[in-house]
């Protein structure tokens, strides 16, 4: 390629912790394959979408949903006028509740806007095993890459992950607590109880640890709010990591383990080959339990009475061997990934060939 093809790169990192993680991988996985023959332009896609591009990347998040996306009605809006290419990195489908594969897009609208972009290009990749099913229901050929926050080039790509070794090694200080994102609205009540109940039962059955709740939209209304002061009262410390990746914070980093709700905080200690228990909310979650299979249950009065439970019992038998195969899973969707950002260079150089 003589001249560097200009590619917007679209991405949903307004304020949770969790999608600028996304936002930061994305960029350094695609700066770091591609960034030789393309320039990048990076645009939150909840904004109109201005600018003359050579292509399109529509990079993570879940969004994939029953019913067309507002932030993917804004990307038709710019592409149906335009003949441009447009690949999608690492996507995943949305929370909502479905029986069946068979109904899980309730409009048309979600199913023409993926078709017609996966049309442009036939490059479409996916974060979990559930999302690729669903694609393949529609005949795309998506291809299962992992969630683009899977990969950490520092240790894949200078192989500082030994593979013979286990968590038998930690020593659990520190433990990191997520949970979902609170709200004023009647349906966040369930979660708000459930959630005091979490954080008093992690006192006392992990008293002597130092137990630090980190919450990845901020403080943003009251129940947050509210539920940060409950933590300092009993003990608990609090962090605010909105506005920026989780892997930028150095006290996140310095915690032992992770147990909680949060998708992106379970990936990340994952990441950093650290043992972490995920309470599943949703289909996010569950997909991609579905992927990659860690400790986990459903974030119920029961489930966050057995998983804390287990880390505790882990803890005291400095056992953590079922997360020995991990750092193989996402070697194994690392070579995917890799092989997918080459297709990308790849259809630029067949269709400047052709030209």
């Amino acid at each position: 390629m003589d001249q560097k093809i200009r590619m917007g790169v679209l991405h949903g990192a307004i304020r949770n912790a969790g999608d600028f993680f996304i936002y930061e991988s994305g960029k350094k996985l695609l700066e770091n394959f591609l960034g030789s023959d393309f320039d990048f332009t990076y645009k939150l896609r909840t904004e109109q979408i201005n600018g003359n591009f050579d292509g399109l990347i529509i990079l993570g998040g879940p969004l994939i949903s029953r019913k067309i996306h507002p932030q993917s009605k804004n990307i038709f809006k710019y592409i149906k006028k335009r003949d441009i290419p447009v690949f999608c990195f690492g996507l995943g489908i949305s929370g909502e509740k479905f029986s069946s594969d068979e109904n899980y897009f309730l409009d048309l609208g979600s199913i023409k806007f993926w078709k017609h972009v996966y049309e442009k290009t036939k490059l479409l990749s996916v974060r979990d095993k559930i999302t690729y099913l669903l694609m393949r229901k529609l005949a795309i050929k998506a291809e299962l890459t992992g969630d683009p926050a899977l990969f950490n080039l520092e240790t894949l790509e200078e192989n500082k992950v030994d593979k013979e070794k286990n968590m038998n090694f930690y020593k659990i200080n520190k433990i990191a607590v997520t949970i979902p994102n609170l709200s004023l609205s009647i349906y966040s009540l369930k979660d708000f109880l459930l959630t005091t109940y979490f954080l008093f039962l992690l006192k006392m059955k992990f008293n002597k640890k130092d137990i630090g709740l980190f919450f990845q939209h901020g403080y943003s209304n009251l129940p947050t709010r509210i539920m940060k002061k409950l933590a300092n009262m009993i003990g608990i410390k609090t962090y605010d990591l909105s506005g920026k990746s989780l892997d930028s914070s150095p006290e996140f980093y310095k915690y032992d383990v992770h147990i909680g709700t949060r998708l992106h905080s379970h990936i990340y200690f994952l990441t950093l080959n650290k043992p972490s228990f995920l309470l599943s909310v949703d289909n996010r979650t569950g997909a991609f339990l579905k992927t990659i299979k860690t400790p986990a249950e459903n974030y119920a009065n029961s489930g966050i009475k057995n998983l804390v439970n287990m880390l505790k019992r882990k803890i005291e038998e400095n056992n953590f061997n079922e997360f020995d195969k991990v750092s193989d899973e996402i070697s194994k969707l690392y070579a995917v990934m890799k092989n997918f950002l080459n297709k990308i260079v790849l259809f630029y150089s067949k269709k400047g060939e052709a030209l």
